[in-house]
């Protein structure tokens, strides 16, 4: 099989990263058509290419070295947000931006995602990290995702669309083990009647909440770290002493200590030499071993040994 002709070579991750940070793809290929997806997926399996599925860029960070594969940049497509069933019922592609799918359910009287709302990233991306607050996870409301399954990586030499019920998922915490090693194309869901004007009201408390806890100045990923049982990470990385520390570009946020932000030239090696000092400082402070949140793209393993 030929190379497919919209591949390009050697372009650089950081611009399509909320991180802003990140070296170039080896080959990267953004897909207009699910026939041009198939192509791809195949192309790379032939070739025995590594690839990765990019949305919106958030919550990752990729090496200053890049990435040695093959980036499939998955915004903009798969973007169907549809209109709801009688039912509640809402089919939704897996490339539609969280925050305006979660602004339309609203509007139109739909609950179930509405404290999603100013979560960044593609849908795709909140179901493989089952994302959620203030007691909302996107796993709750979901029926089914229609996907292509490739073996655990995204590379397969017959790509073939099947759907799974939630259940299958294995959804947990900031988690779905059953969604690894697959493309996401789309999913169903389905949400409770409400009333629109509350929601909007939610929606808007919700988005100046974040607003006004978040530091949103500076480049990030959102929140490095997940949430350890019965306590915040934010909470323990403030308690060992890292609220607006400083390394390279990459500093601790003042406002939320939670977050890592690139104060202007941070590079990954910055950031990820943050992530280590913070991981080992509150195990020595506290007990208790941070477990990231964030993706590492692009990093050997000795690199990513201690996180």
């Amino acid at each position: 099989m030929a190379r497919p002709t919209d591949i390009r070579e050697n372009v650089p991750l950081a611009p399509f990263t909320t991180y802003r940070i990140g070296g170039p793809a080896r080959y990267y290929a953004r897909p207009a058509t699910r026939e041009a997806l198939a192509d791809l997926l195949v192309w790379a399996h032939r070739e025995d290419i590594p690839g990765f599925i990019l949305g919106a860029g958030s919550n990752l960070l990729v090496s200053d070295r890049g990435y040695p594969g093959l980036v499939i940049h998955l915004q903009g497509f798969l973007g169907e947000m549809g209109e709801p069933s009688a039912e509640g019922i809402w089919e939704v592609g897996a490339g539609t931006g969280l925050f305006p799918w979660v602004r339309r359910t609203a509007r139109r009287g739909w609950a179930g995602v509405e404290a999603l709302i100013g979560i960044p990233g593609t849908l795709g991306g909140a179901l493989r990290m089952n994302a959620g607050a203030f007691n909302q996870e996107i796993s709750q409301v979901l029926e089914r995702v229609e996907l292509i399954r490739t073996g655990g990586r995204y590379a397969t030499p017959e790509p073939q669309i099947i759907q799974i019920q939630a259940a299958e998922a294995g959804f947990a915490y900031r988690k779905a083990p059953g969604l690894e090693g697959t493309v996401i194309l789309s999913a169903r869901f389905r949400l409770q009647p409400g009333d629109p004007e509350k929601l909007m009201r939610q929606v808007r408390e919700v988005v100046a909440l974040r607003r006004n806890r978040q530091p949103l100045q500076w480049p990030s990923c959102g929140s490095v770290f997940k949430r350890p049982p019965n306590d915040f990470a934010g909470r323990l990385i403030e308690a060992a002493g890292f609220k607006g520390f400083q390394l390279g570009g990459a500093q601790v946020s003042p406002r939320h200590a939670g977050f890592i932000l690139n104060t202007g030239g941070a590079t990954a090696a910055d950031v990820l030499n943050l992530i280590k000092r913070i991981i080992q400082t509150v195990r020595d402070n506290s007990g208790v071993t941070l477990e990231r949140e964030v993706i590492l793209v692009g990093f050997d393993d000795d690199e990513l040994a201690g996180t």
